[in-house]
């Protein structure tokens, strides 16, 4: 082998070991990165955790690992999980909630709970045909979400806003299980025309005033969404200043309440179930006699003399009166009074506590599965509902089933569409309350529980009603008050109602910014009442009974299409909207009636084979809105902010031409002064905002085609003959008939302090409303009665001012505080020329004109007598210079002398001395002491219509609420409170209830106080007997006018949330458990029922109680599950 090839082969080798070497070099190499990196990962913690935020599991949260690109995103259930180093900090970040970093130090579970960043809260504003960001609102919106809803569980959506927002009064029109409530937003602003505000749910436009639920009697409501579950509200948006209530124009001029519904969510569907179950009690009693105390009522109202042993004066009256109450004595045959506590009677007595006996405790049972979820292109949210709900009063009640459904999905990236609704139908059976007429029987069971006497005398008067089976007292005074027993058990109130909203939209986006909206929206209302009142007793029974049915049904159909632009050009923002939208509405209703049946039971199934079958009564119309829209609002460096509308309204119910259509403009101007420089870095301030706002908005809500006339059916009398039926006109037209206007100014500050831990916000506000729609009277010589104006002028001021605090915001203890206050000064200013008109209450005895609507006072103004006590032995000239004891012997000496004719005290007559006013109604020579005396105010010494006055007033000086939230780890408290200060409650319940003249009735506990010879510092009306009482009995007085001032504890909640180890277990991801008290208490010195009342269904008699269903107490104990 050549050397060459020798040295080759060498070389080979060498190459050879030096490549083995570096491979193996290169592979330990590799091994070792390898075993680091291993080590590496083996180092990394799997770290899972549930993310909520104030207690609610929080689907999209955003976590990364601070200083890293490594993050993650919170499932539908609030659930995430991550790979981080055991020393990493995690970064928590959610919109509306401040962001939080948390080291791990070695932790792999982690249960994290974000705390509220109250800057952020409630960003997005629904305020009419589109949404801003909360910071940019140049207008008064109050916002209420629905967690605050679910925190006190309530039953209508008017209870989610009672005592929640500045400037928004929620006032029950009574206690009964679906009764109405009236809003108003910044004072009542019309007379004739509603006062209700603008309803707007999801878009569609209802009107806030309440739906009749009575049938021939009583005067009950219920709200046009009485089949909505609150439970499927989303956030009510109120709209308070003209700025934000003129986008609706002729329909904006009470506020708009927006209500929007709940939509899904995207992620992993979820099954909720919520029930609870609740009991109803009576919350307070009226002050009424008792049994003995009623006792001592008629034998001090009528004494008992020997000579009832041999004669029987007054034709049987006297003696039944002195003996119905009282028992022979054994020993001496005299009559003495009965006193039940120390005597027995065989058989027993019968004793009634009516408020008891008509009242129960009531039982609430509520249901409700709802489903939603949905991915990035369709979410869905769809609920169903149950609740049986017992009255407090027996027999009454309702049922409700409702069905919610929204549904939206992103066909493509430019193209939208969506549909949601609600079906509700509610079952009713009631009694009558809030009855219009309370003379002959016709008062409902509530006013006859009150009159209705507690305990029945052994003894039969002819002229009272007697079950002949039982001889259970029936009625008394030829059915002036009715065993309210009976009136439950044979008279029957009972209705349905069917209500349905649709809505569908499409939605296209032309170019970046710019997008196309269309949407058609669909409403219906279906109303059925029947009643019937028993031949047996009562006004009714000289009927031979009365079946009555009703029928009310509206509907509604709108179409919308609207363009919107939103766009940013580098520190400035427009964001403009361009809308037409059309609605029609039809309304109808139908009456029938029939009296004398004489099948027993068979009465309101079978109207036509009665002795009577009154005419049919029917009657309806359509009426349509026609609007152009334009808004515009425009951001400047995120300081200067401006929005401006105009709305042009075209409404059927006037006349065509000029008067038909009608601008509506408004203007909003709002400066951030914590943007500026000199408030940048300010340590304490926050955010600060000014605001200015001007608009109009009008009012249409009276009955369709006012200004034109109308023909109704009409007959012609020939020869005493009824001839052929035909036709006349009943009204006169007024083709210059049109819309109210109402102007408004506002000027507003919000203010944040210490990172907005507190948040201010104050507004003052002054409105006017001009061309008031008036039913003015006309002459008589002109064959009408009213005709509708264009005339008056109305003033609402007013101050608002909300405060929100986060007292406490630690990890596990959270306190947060909110608080509003209200004042509003309502004046009348212009009535067309005339300076008063007066109106005349529901619930009858014989009482006219007790309001008053005055030029300089306010709306709700009562108008009647001042009570000046009773005439005493001062006031007459026979007792002139004696002592009291001198008087007295006196007066009971002259009552010896009488003949036996009538053995009353008050038969006996003196003379008034000079200077002390005489009654006009009161002959002379027939006064005497514990006669009704009346304040003079006049200074003529008559008492008549002239002394007539302004003797109270129902609106309140001011009112508001406040509400504590408080939560320790899992468990949650809240405390609603709300109040009402300086308003009077015209208590006109207590005008038969008072009344001394009468003994049959059961009296209010104000009579203990009577004037008799006995007790001459007696203050209220002497028994009269033969004699005048000096009532007027067309006049209130103001004895019946009390202060409806009232705190009140609105609802108490207490809660426990199941931690999230737990439900794991069970396959739940949220569990909680809670109890509740609703109208836990209330101060007040009202003597009714409760001082939050107003059955009168208008805006010129509020404040009234009569015959009004009373409120209960309620305590709930209910479960909320997500699976």
């Amino acid at each position: 082998m050549r050397i060459y090839d020798k040295f080759e082969i060498l070389m080979q080798k060498h190459i050879t070991i030096k490549t083995i070497k570096f491979k193996q070099i290169i592979l330990i190499a590799v091994a070792i990165l390898f075993f680091s990196a291993s080590a590496a990962v083996s180092q990394k913690l799997k770290v899972k955790g549930t993310i909520t935020g104030d207690g609610i599991l929080l689907p999209g949260v955003s976590i990364s690992i601070k200083g890293n690109q490594i993050g993650a995103v919170t499932d539908f259930d609030g659930n995430f999980e991550i790979l981080a180093n055991k020393n990493d900090v995690l970064v928590f970040s959610y919109v509306g909630f401040k962001t939080l970093e948390l080291s791990l130090d070695g932790q792999t579970k982690l249960d994290v709970n974000l705390i509220s960043d109250i800057s952020k809260l409630d960003e997005v504003v629904v305020v009419g045909y589109g949404s801003i960001q909360r910071k940019d609102l140049t207008g008064a919106v109050s916002t209420i979400k629905s967690e605050e809803i679910e925190k006190i569980n309530t039953t209508s959506f008017e209870g989610a806003i009672a005592s929640k927002a500045a400037g928004v009064q929620v006032v029950s029109s009574e206690g009964g299980p679906d009764s109405a409530f009236k809003i108003r937003i910044r004072g009542g602003t019309s007379i004739n025309a509603s006062n209700d505000p603008l309803y707007v749910v999801d878009g569609f436009p209802i009107s806030g005033e309440s739906i009749d639920t009575s049938t021939e009697m009583g005067n009950s409501s219920t709200s046009p969404l009485a089949t909505l579950d609150p439970a499927n509200i989303e956030s009510i948006d109120i709209l308070k200043d003209a700025s934000a209530t003129a986008i609706y124009g002729s329909r904006g001029a009470n506020g708009v309440v927006i209500i929007t519904t709940k939509k899904g969510v995207p992620g992993t569907s979820q099954i909720n179930f919520e029930t609870y179950t609740g009991v109803s009690t009576l919350a307070r009693k009226l002050p009424i006699l008792n049994a003995q105390e009623f006792i001592n009522f008629r034998n001090e109202y009528q004494r008992w003399d020997p000579l009832f042993l041999t004669t029987d004066p007054g034709s049987g009256q006297a003696k039944y009166l002195a003996e119905s109450f009282r028992t022979p004595d054994p020993n001496t045959g005299y009559y003495v009074p009965i006193d039940i506590s120390t005597m027995s009677f065989d058989p027993p007595l019968l004793i009634d506590d009516w408020q008891e006996s008509i009242t129960r405790t009531a039982l609430t049972k509520n249901y409700r599965l709802s489903a939603n979820g949905g991915n990035k292109k369709t979410r869905y949210n769809a609920a169903v509902s149950y609740q049986d709900r017992e009255g407090i009063i027996k027999t009454s009640g309702i049922e409700r089933y409702t069905g919610n459904f929204n549904i939206t999905s992103n066909i493509n990236d430019k193209l939208r569409a969506g549909i949601n609704g609600n079906v509700g139908y509610i079952k009713r059976s009631g009694v009558v309350t809030a009855a219009t007429d309370n003379n002959q029987g016709r008062a409902g069971v509530v006013t006859n529980a009150v009159l209705f006497q507690p305990i029945q005398s052994v003894r039969i008067w002819p002229e009272n009603e007697y079950d002949p089976e039982t001889g259970r007292l029936i009625a008394n005074r030829n059915g002036d008050v009715v065993n309210p027993m009976l009136m439950l058990s044979e008279n029957s109130m009972n209705g349905v109602t069917n209500q349905t909203r649709l809505n569908a939209f499409i939605s296209f986006e032309i170019i970046e910014g710019l997008t196309f909206n269309s949407s058609v929206r669909g409403y219906s209302s279906s109303v059925k009442n029947k009643a019937w009142f028993s031949e047996r007793f009562g006004w009714s029974r000289s009927l031979g009974g009365k079946a009555v049915t009703s029928f009310f049904n509206s509907g509604s159909l709108a179409t919308e299409q609207n363009l919107n632009y939103l766009k940013d050009f580098g520190e400035h923002r427009i964001n403009a909207i361009l809308v037409y939208e059309k609605q029609k509405n039809s309304f109808e209703t139908l009456r029938t009636a029939s009296t004398g049946f004489s099948i027993p039971n068979y009465n309101l199934n079978g109207l036509e084979d009665a002795v009577n079958v009154e005419p049919t009564q029917s009657n309806a119309f359509e009426s349509s809105i026609e609007s152009f829209l334009a808004r515009i609002q425009y951001d400047a460096f995120n300081k200067y902010l401006v929005s401006a509308s105009l709305r042009y309204d075209g409404s059927s119910r006037f006349a065509s031409g000029d008067k038909q259509w009608g601008y509506f403009p408004s203007i909003g101007l709002a400066w951030r002064m914590s943007n500026e420089t000199f408030l940048k870095d300010n340590q304490i301030i926050s955010d600060a905002k000014l605001k200015f706002s001007f608009g109009e908005s009008g009012n249409t809500q009276i009955p369709s085609f006012q200004s034109k006339s109308a023909a109704d059916g009409a007959g012609y009398i020939f020869n005493g003959n009824l001839l052929t039926p035909g036709a006349s006109i009943v009204r006169l037209a007024n083709d210059d008939l049109s819309w109210e206007t109402t102007t408004e100014i506002d000027f507003g500050l919000t203010l944040g302090l210490f990172n907005n831990r507190i948040t201010m916000e104050a507004d003052y506000y002054d409105k006017e409303t001009k061309d008031l729609l008036l039913a003015v009277p006309i002459p008589v010589t002109s064959g009408y009665q009213t005709a509708f104006k264009n005339l008056g002028l109305v003033s609402n001021k007013g101050i608002e001012f909300s405060l929100n605090a986060d007292v406490v915001q630690e990890r596990d203890f959270k306190w947060n505080m909110n608080f509003n206050i209200s004042s509003n000064k309502n004046k009348v200013l212009d009535l067309g020329g005339a300076n008063e008109f007066f109106v005349t209450s529901i619930g009858g005895g014989g009482v006219n004109n007790d309001y008053i609507i005055r030029v300089g006072e306010s709306l709700g103004s009562i108008y009647g007598l001042a009570y000046d006590g009773v005439y005493t032995y001062e006031d007459f000239v026979e007792f002139d210079g004696m002592t009291l004891e001198e008087a007295t012997a006196k007066i009971k000496a002259d009552e010896a002398a009488l003949p036996d004719v009538g053995m009353w005290w008050s038969m006996n007559n003196y003379t008034l001395k000079d200077g002390v006013p005489i009654n006009a109604q009161v002959n002379n020579g027939t006064y005497r002491p514990g006669m009704t005396k009346f304040k003079d105010i006049n200074g003529d010494g008559i008492i008549n219509d002239d002394d007539r006055h302004i003797i109270g007033n129902t609106l309140p000086k001011h009112f508001g609420g406040m509400t504590h939230n408080l939560s320790y780890k899992n468990f949650d408290f809240s405390i609603q409170s709300a109040w009402s200060y300086g308003n009077d409650v015209y208590n006109k319940t207590m005008r038969k209830g008072s009344s001394t003249a009468v003994p049959w009735r059961n009296k209010f506990d104000i009579v203990k106080n009577v004037w008799t010879p006995d007790n001459p510092n007696g203050t209220w009306t002497g028994f009269s007997g033969g004699g005048p009482s000096g009532d007027i009995a067309s006049a209130a007085y103001d004895t019946y006018i009390e202060d409806g001032s009232y705190f009140r504890i609105a609802n108490i909640n207490l809660g426990y949330k199941v931690p999230k180890k737990v439900l794991n277990q069970i396959g739940m991801s949220f569990l909680r458990f809670y109890v509740s008290i609703d109208n836990v208490y209330v101060w007040t010195k009202y003597t009714g029922w409760d001082p939050d009342v107003s059955v009168g269904r208008n805006q010129l008699t509020p404040g009234l109680d009569a015959d009004a269903y009373p409120r209960a107490r309620t305590f709930r104990t209910g479960i909320s599950a997500r699976f």
